[in-house]
């Protein structure tokens, strides 16, 4: 590629996240967020646990689903001056985010339990407005969230960069090399 090519597709690239972005970083719903605010006492508390597991399965979604290794670390990257921004307005936000994507990322990591990675992450958004032990009605209504949550930003995600489409007759594994 020369260099006329390579700047039209990092602007492309760029265009595409930054439409995937602006789905990543809308406000919280109000059914949620009310539901949540009952459950925490706050409703400054259940938004930012809100925005940051948005945030979080995002990123995960990027990381595990797009086409291209490249995308979570481009969406990644576009993410840091929103945080950055958000930092410069209040001194907690950026730490708290980084404790809280830690969170979400161990809760993902953890093997051999019969818990389903929803509810992994449903939990620690949960502890993120500090209920520690959920009651199953909770803990099934937060991972309904990260279910929508997550198909929403992968739909969102495939409008932005593409659907993968293997022919019929082709494994994947044949794909490479």
């Amino acid at each position: 590629m020369g260099f006329w090519a390579d700047w039209q597709a990092s602007r492309v690239r760029r265009q595409r996240v930054e439409g995937y972005l602006s789905h990543l970083l809308r406000e919280p719903d109000m059914a949620p967020l009310q539901w949540l605010t009952l459950r925490a006492g706050s409703a400054d508390v259940a938004r930012r646990e809100l925005v940051f597991a948005r945030r979080a399965i995002g990123l995960i979604v990027a990381e595990r689903d797009a086409l291209d290794d490249r995308t979570a670390a481009d969406v990644a990257h576009k993410l840091a001056p929103v945080v950055a921004a958000e930092a410069r307005c209040d001194a907690a936000a950026g730490p708290l985010w980084a404790e809280r994507w830690r969170a979400y990322t161990a809760a993902l990591a953890v093997r051999g339990k019969s818990e389903s990675p929803a509810a992994r992450l449903a939990r620690v958004l949960l502890s993120g407005v500090g209920i520690t032990e959920p009651t199953a009605d909770e803990l099934e209504l937060t991972t309904a969230y990260v279910h929508d949550t997550r198909a929403n930003l992968n739909e969102r995600l495939r409008l932005a960069f593409g659907a993968a489409s293997l022919p019929d007759d082709v494994r994947p594994s044949a794909l490479r090399g």
